[in-house]
């Protein structure tokens, strides 16, 4: 039996998360850390219960549609995955009993407790918002279509500093969106105390509008160096101790020096391949998509220093996590499991679950169409399953908790029953 509050539906015997001087690991960017591999080593023990279930207004209002992804007439190639889905769903983030996330469609920063899923507080900026904040030292950084980088206290809420260039005050319609002309599209990637950060989504040649990638002090906001990158910037920065990795949206990624923005260079392919979707694995590969072939989009690998293609082979696949000895691949069809030193193909099982994977422990947890699921690593066998609302989009595994975001806006919470 359940009980329905105003956007929340909450078990009629919650059992409490844990108390705040117990938190586990947190969840503190997009994928967990810059990287982006998308592992804890929290792990959770099925079966697993739905602690509370937030029913958003609104779904996510996505800035690009590509339903269906466009075709490629030049090179025959069709049924394309679409290259922009970083605003599907509402991405979380977490740390220290609080859940985090951004909306597109009221253009609110919130953050909730994970005991119950009740607002601690929301702070509205002028657009939407369309990645996950980073959290950071007790502050929460996190940009929106309306030009501005927000630094905000994590605990109340209120801003610390924002930043937004004098040119990004100029507003026009985006998709039916009212926006800045120098909207941020990419996440706040935050190393060693510096934030990093790109905005704009027009080229500047064509339009006159200006777009920007720079790095300030995240204490203050203190601007250390703002470059103009060739292309746009879309997606979820990565970094290695040197180097920073833009993607840039339908396009290939960038590298540039983290010291002073200097462009190192472009991961270009003989073919028209991009895509927002990137991680970096320990070994400095570059793995990032969807590319698109003859037999269906998939993810390749670069090496991150010559920014050289290296081929990957496995065939069409949408996600994956890259630990220092065994790779787990999604595709439509099938979740494998590789080895990483010699590529080798360990167990391959049939899977329901293409639009999100994570690695917590020992389990892999992976979403679909309506359906959330645990699968063993060391077999591949499904072992815990759960029904969901809407496309999973989004996985965090933090502070003893799933948290599960889905298309239609929900996000739920699913916790073991020991710890």
């Amino acid at each position: 039996m359940t009980k329905t509050c105003p956007g929340l539906t909450i078990a009629s015997h919650l059992i409490m998360c844990v108390c705040a001087s117990a938190w586990a690991g947190d969840w503190p960017t997009h994928l967990q850390n810059n990287h982006r591999s998308a592992y804890t080593v929290e792990a959770l023990k099925p079966p697993l219960a739905q602690q509370w279930r937030i029913a958003a207004d609104q779904s996510a209002r996505p800035a690009w549609s590509e339903y269906p992804a466009p075709q490629d007439l030049w090179q025959n190639l069709y049924d394309n995955k679409p290259r922009l889905t970083s605003d599907r769903a509402f991405h979380v983030v977490v740390g220290e009993g609080r859940l985090y996330y951004g909306s597109s469609s009221n253009d609110k920063v919130v953050c909730r407790s994970i005991e119950d899923g009740r607002v601690l507080w929301t702070h509205i900026t002028g657009g939407p918002i369309r990645f996950a904040p980073t959290l950071y030292q007790d502050r929460v950084y996190i940009g929106s279509d309306d030009g501005t980088l927000y630094c905000l206290n994590a605990r109340t809420g209120q801003e610390v500093w924002t930043h937004q260039p004098e040119f990004a005050c100029e507003k026009m319609m985006i998709y039916n969106r009212l926006c800045s002309v120098c909207p941020v599209r990419t996440s706040v990637l935050i190393d060693q105390g510096i934030a990093y950060w790109a905005a704009g989504v027009f080229s500047e040649e064509q339009t006159g509008l200006q777009r920007y990638l720079m790095a300030c002090r995240a204490r203050d906001g203190h601007v250390l160096w703002t470059v103009t990158p060739p292309k746009p910037l879309h997606g979820y920065p990565l970094a290695t101790r040197d180097q920073l990795f833009m993607p840039a949206g339908k396009s290939t990624p960038l590298a540039f020096n983290k010291s002073n923005g200097a462009l190192i260079g472009d991961f270009n392919t003989q073919t028209r391949q991009g895509g927002s979707y990137a991680i970096l694995s320990h070994d400095n590969k570059l793995l990032f998509g969807p590319h698109y072939s003859e037999s269906g989009s998939y993810l390749e690998q670069y090496d991150a220093g010559t920014r050289t293609e290296e081929g990957l082979g496995w065939g069409p696949g949408n996600h994956l996590v890259v630990t220092p000895s065994a790779c787990f691949y999604a595709s439509d069809t099938a979740l494998s499991k590789f080895d990483w030193i010699q590529k080798k193909r360990l167990w391959s099982v049939p899977s329901l679950y293409p639009d999100a994977l994570i690695l917590a422990g020992d389990l892999l947890f992976a979403g679909g169409d309506s359906q959330v699921a645990a699968r063993d690593t060391v077999t591949g066998s499904e072992i815990w399953k759960a029904s969901v609302s809407g496309r999973v989009q989004d996985l965090a595994v933090a502070n003893h908790c799933l948290f599960v975001s889905t298309s239609q806006g929900h996000i739920y919470c699913f916790q073991s029953s020991e710890k």
